[in-house]
């Protein structure tokens, strides 16, 4: 209920059929969060001087109204939930998230649960913006199609992997490159979802891999509300590409981008774990972890694991016919 508008929140009210010519509606309860998107509305002037971006919701709780509030969370690992926990007011975890051994233990092949990784110019280019207000950056969108192809190789399914961005425009680019690399390989497939931040408000994954596309300016993520909706979507992995030394010195999203800056900003790999489970516990990386330099360091990783696999495959298909003749 705090991402309608006000005006629709009364529509279910209105149309409670009458008893007698009285209204049958004794009580309304308001499910929901202010501290992630409100309704949207494309108007600026509308929005920004009428409030209409404003939910019922959001007008009771700014009114001091009565809350009962959320305290406990069972979706994502303690240590992705402490990046939003910060915003509401003694959040703590469900038993299932402190004793489960999928939240326990470490994902194969990748050293941490969650990590900021720092992305540079792809050939000399950042962000750009073919057309006003649609918002571009290759190289983010690269690095995230790689690390979907590699997570796909350490035994993945592709539906536990969404691919989110900030931008319509990002969107776009990433559905290009998700189509051109690997959505026509029965291998790696295609991601459960591309969509942006805004979209994917309400819907989780276990693994969430995120392109924050600016590099010039921080944007409309200032909102702290989206970033609180962009952090919030993962159960076991949350990978955020970025230019990191532009939104750390934002304010408003300070608290998150502090708990980021405590894990290496380029991408650590396990590339020695090929098994479909692992032993670590959950953000401890092994001593052979490897850190990804650039995007061309990761496509010949990608390509070198690749390799290895198919040769494993042949040798397996191999025995399996000499044993067969014999």
């Amino acid at each position: 209920s705090a991402q309608i508008l006000e005006v629709e929140t009364f529509i279910p009210m209105l149309l409670q059929s009458s008893d007698q010519g009285a209204s049958r509606l004794k009580r309304v309860m308001f499910i929901g969060d202010h501290h992630q998107l409100p309704p949207v509305v494309k108007n600026r002037a509308f929005q920004k001087y009428g409030h209409l971006d404003q939910s019922l919701y959001a007008r009771f709780v700014r009114l001091k109204t009565p809350t009962v509030d959320l305290n406990l969370q069972g979706r994502a690992r303690p240590s992705i939930a402490e990046l939003y926990s910060w915003r509401y007011k003694d959040l703590g975890n469900l038993a299932n998230v402190l004793t489960d051994p999928r939240y326990l233990k470490a994902t194969p092949g990748l050293s941490y649960e969650y990590q900021f990784v720092d992305v540079d110019d792809f050939d000399g280019k950042g962000e750009s913006q073919p057309m006003p207000h649609f918002y571009q950056n290759l190289g983010e969108a690269e690095f995230c199609v790689a690390l979907f192809m590699y997570m796909r190789l350490c035994g993945i399914p592709a539906a536990k992997i969404s691919i989110l961005s900030t931008y319509n425009g990002q969107k776009s680019l990433i559905r290009d490159v998700v189509r051109q690399r690997c959505a026509w390989n029965p291998l790696f497939g295609e991601p459960s979802k591309v969509t942006t931040v805004d979209r994917f408000q309400g819907q989780q994954n276990d693994f969430v891999i995120v392109s924050l596309v600016r590099t010039a300016h921080v944007g409309h993520l200032r909102d702290v509300r989206r970033l609180i909706v962009t952090v919030s979507r993962a159960r076991y992995g949350l990978y955020v590409f970025g230019r990191f030394g532009l939104f750390e010195n934002c304010f408003e999203l300070a608290p998150a981008f502090t708990r980021f800056a405590k894990r290496p900003r380029q991408l650590s790999l396990e590339l020695k774990e090929l098994t479909p489970t692992s032993e670590r516990a959950c953000g401890e990386a092994s001593p052979d972890a490897t850190l990804v330099k650039d995007l061309h360091h990761m496509w010949a990783l990608l390509q070198d694991r690749m390799k290895a696999q198919f040769q494993a495959a042949a040798s397996v298909v191999a025995s399996a016919q000499g044993t067969a003749t014999t």
